[in-house]
């Protein structure tokens, strides 16, 4: 039986995706397990041989009422409770003494991640981002002294730079553990659209257009381009010209209402990779649908706000990303600063026009 290897991936749906290389990769020389929250499950029963998934909500989880003991001990139980799967290796690709502890209470023999220094965390600057990090960092060195106590790690690894992508890191990871990551496209199998999909982009290519898909939600108001922003460029015509728009719309989302688009309601993960893959390309924020085109092979324009795109940009289309740097604090990932969201206020019609504009097949 091959050695089993747990990941720990308990951030959002995006971020699953990124981890999907990795676990391809480690597929062929382990018995792959993923500790992910219930909302990202969907992204692994992608992969036409998916991991062995549990799945966990941390107390954390968009909850700033929870205490960090609170969170330390939800943390030691959730590993006290993986011990028995007698893992042989555990990795985490983010800086994070939470699942450290996990890795550590599971007693599987390597732990691979990332410490808690100031070059592996995002945004180690801003005052509530150095608390979190301070505080983490305490904790590990605080287990480590402890007598009964293992290692939270048994491997440290360390960023080779500050703008390294997220991929970087499960790179780092793979090379910790002498195998590759693959990312030969697709990352899953693509689903089959629906057939009013695959017709509205038959009639669009004998138009002589492409087929774009559009995102135009986020899950973070300092990720969402304005809305109104959005009809004046889709009205644009340099842009209705060349585009027949597919708009993804999500649970409890509403239309745009546009000319010459077809609105499609992903209520599934499965769904909208299905849509996203009948596209030519998707224009959307810094969030899943860009990940998961991306994983497609789909060229990818992402409008950032909050986040930094060397970080975070999709997969080969970090020259796709349209960024204003005009906010002080940025990035702030996760807490605005400022009395308004600098960051994609800023970010015009002109800019976006310019990333389609360089899309394959256009002139």
């Amino acid at each position: 039986m091959k050695p089993r290897l747990l990941i720990i991936e308990l951030h959002h749906l995006g971020d699953a995706v990124l981890s999907l290389p990795f676990v391809r990769g480690a597929q062929a020389d382990y018995q792959v397990h993923v500790l992910c929250r219930p909302a990202t499950r969907a992204v692994y029963e992608l992969m036409a041989a998916p991991p062995i998934i549990h799945v966990w909500e941390p107390p954390w989880t968009g909850r700033p009422e929870c205490s960090a003991l609170a969170a330390l001990s939800a943390a030691r139980t959730q590993g006290l409770a993986l011990r028995t799967r007698d893992f042989q290796i555990a990795v985490c690709a983010w800086a994070d003494a939470r699942a450290g502890l996990i890795m550590a209470e599971t007693g599987a023999g390597q732990r691979i991640g990332f410490p808690m220094t100031r070059g592996n965390y995002y945004a180690a600057d801003h005052p509530w981002r150095r608390r979190r990090r301070l505080l983490g960092r305490a904790l590990e060195q605080a287990w480590g002294w402890w007598p009964t106590n293992r290692p939270m790690l048994t491997r440290n690894l360390h960023r080779a730079q500050a703008d390294q992508p997220h991929l970087g890191c499960w790179e780092q990871i793979a090379g910790a553990l002498d195998l590759a990551a693959d990312f030969s496209v697709p990352w899953f199998p693509s689903p089959d659209a629906a057939a009013d999909v695959l017709g509205f982009v038959r009639e669009a290519h004998d138009r002589g257009q492409q087929v774009l898909a559009i995102h135009p939600h986020a899950r973070l108001p300092g990720k969402q381009w304005p809305h109104a922003q959005w009809c004046t460029l889709l009205a644009a015509p340099w842009v209705r010209e060349r585009f027949a728009f597919l708009e993804v719309l999500p649970p409890d989302t509403s239309t745009l209402g546009l000319e010459q688009a077809l609105s499609i309601s992903t209520p599934t993960i499965s769904s909208l990779a299905a849509t996203l893959a009948a596209a030519d390309a998707l224009l959307g924020h810094d969030s899943m649908p860009a990940h998961l085109a991306a994983a497609l092979g789909k060229p990818v324009v992402t409008i950032f706000g909050s986040g930094e795109p060397d970080w975070f940009a999709p997969w080969q289309n970090r020259h796709r990303a349209v960024i204003r740097r005009r906010c002080p604090l940025h990035p702030c990932i996760d807490q605005c600063g400022m009395d308004r969201y600098l960051c994609v206020e800023n970010v015009s019609i002109d800019d976006v026009i310019a990333q389609l504009a360089g899309l394959p097949g256009l002139s």
